[in-house]
């Protein structure tokens, strides 16, 4: 069965209080980074809500015919919808065989589950197909929402769910996980690391046993040259289309913070070249166009992101670029 991650605990004693008063909601949001888990803890809840005999704290049980069930991934009483290829969408036809199961009584269990991942993937249509169900929630049903990007789900459906948001824990207890995990890591490490990941211990996990850390040194190295002297922007914009464009941005805005921080504590803050402040305007500008609902070109945000930081870091002779600490 399915194990709680350590940065879930909480949020699952929230839970858990809601089952014993019986206030469960009909639908239930759960936002936060990539990383933390967010479909993991959607399938413990769903394990627990189908199991015949959970344990005081709410744990499926594991061995009766709804958690076999569960195991074996054929519950009648379950449904998992998300994007049938990475990078896809969410179909509308998807969310009609949603509302046609719900309309059946439970076969095994008292209750009937439905985890949607990354929910914010759902057309148009789909998802005016999901507010009718929510406006209607067939009885003992709970449908599990999940999303990285909460502003891209529309207003009506969230309005409709009880968010519930996950955090990324703090560096230590990170760090304690990462080495339960046998994964070499130290805080220095998790510090260069935390803007490319947001903290998401996942997603840390990952770049550590992945080329991801390579392609964090390779940005750090690219930015370096952009700062320093002229580059192709069409090459370079293509290929930064690898990467996670939104975590390359947070990556490079934790690296000019960096460096404004490192420049105050060297300098007055008269001295404090103006440069820094326009990129760090490029970096937010950069993020929120990414972060649109809007079908923008990716790679001609990133051309003329790149455009703007080297013009920036040529009207000034004198910026600093000296590497900050830690960097």
């Amino acid at each position: 069965m399915i194990e709680l991650y350590p940065w879930q605990q909480d949020t699952w004693q929230h839970i858990l209080a809601r089952v014993k008063q019986q206030r469960l909601p009909h639908a239930l949001l759960l936002t936060g980074v990539a990383g933390l888990g967010k479909t993991c803890l959607a399938g413990k809840l769903a394990e627990s809500l189908l199991c015949l005999a959970p344990d005081i704290d709410f744990h499926a049980c594991g061995s009766c015919h709804s958690c076999q069930l569960m195991l074996a991934g054929s519950h009648p009483d379950h449904l998992y919808i998300h994007a049938e290829e990475a990078g896809k969408t969410i179909k509308i036809e998807q969310i009609r065989a949603l509302k046609e199961k719900q309309s059946l009584t439970p076969s095994i269990a008292s209750w009937k589950t439905v985890i949607i991942e990354s929910a914010d993937a759902m057309t148009h249509s789909a998802a005016n197909s999901l507010l009718k169900l929510l406006e209607e929630p067939p009885g003992n049903t709970i449908l599990m929402l999940t999303t990285n990007a909460v502003h891209y789900l529309p207003v009506t459906i969230r309005s409709r769910c009880q968010q519930m948001h996950l955090t990324a824990p703090d560096i230590q207890s990170t760090l304690q996980w990462l080495k339960a995990q046998r994964l070499e890591v130290d805080a220095v490490q998790l510090e260069k690391l935390a803007p490319f990941t947001l903290n998401a211990p996942l997603t840390i996990a990952n770049a550590l046993t992945t080329d991801e850390w390579q392609h964090y040194q390779q940005v750090q190295q690219d930015f370096e040259q952009l700062l320093k002297q002229p580059l192709n922007p069409v090459q370079l914009a293509t290929e930064w289309q690898q990467y996670d464009l939104i975590k390359v941005m947070h990556q490079l805005l934790f690296n000019i913070k960096t460096r404004l921080k490192h420049y105050f504590c060297e300098q007055t803050a008269l001295g404090l070249p103006q440069q820094y402040w326009q990129i760090v305007d490029c970096i937010i500008n950069t993020i929120k166009l990414l972060s649109s609902s809007n079908n923008y070109n990716k790679t001609l945000l990133i051309e003329d992101f790149m455009v703007s930081v080297m013009r920036i870091a040529q009207t000034e002779s004198t910026l600093s670029l000296a590497p900050a600490e830690n960097n």
